[in-house]
């Protein structure tokens, strides 16, 4: 199939057929409330049994707070945005010219994907 991909995250017992279903700016709040920017790509899986990967990748023009630091924030956003199911695979892929060394990809665990408000942040007031 054309433009198919296979994308085999560890432990796998063999490669499953995946698509890339989107790659878009998507833009956050960090923690500290500024504006930011990061690349994500959604890798859908060909069995809606497997789990969708969705890469997000730090951007280097990004003026804003890592996508370490507000990794929760933006893979909030990013499964509301594109109504993902959940458990799914995210990873971090740190390029080159954000290192200065070499590329890194990390493997984000969430403790949960339960949405939970939360309290306000030292002097932040909330609007309701």
């Amino acid at each position: 199939m054309l433009g198919e991909s296979l994308l085999c995250v560890y432990p796998c017992a063999g490669a499953t057929s995946m698509y890339l279903a989107s790659d878009y700016i998507h833009p956050f709040k960090d923690a500290g409330g500024s504006p930011a920017r990061c690349r994500v790509r959604i890798y859908l899986p060909d069995d809606i049994l497997d789990a969708p990967v969705v890469v997000c990748l730090e951007l280097p023009n990004n003026a804003g707070g890592s996508i370490t630091n507000s990794a929760e924030t933006i893979a909030a956003g990013v499964i509301r945005a594109n109504e993902l199911p959940t458990p799914l695979v995210w990873i971090e892929h740190w390029p080159q010219e954000t290192t200065g060394v070499e590329e890194t990809f990390e493997l984000v665990a969430f403790s949960s994907y339960e949405v939970v408000q939360r309290a306000p942040y030292l002097g932040e007031t909330r609007r309701g």
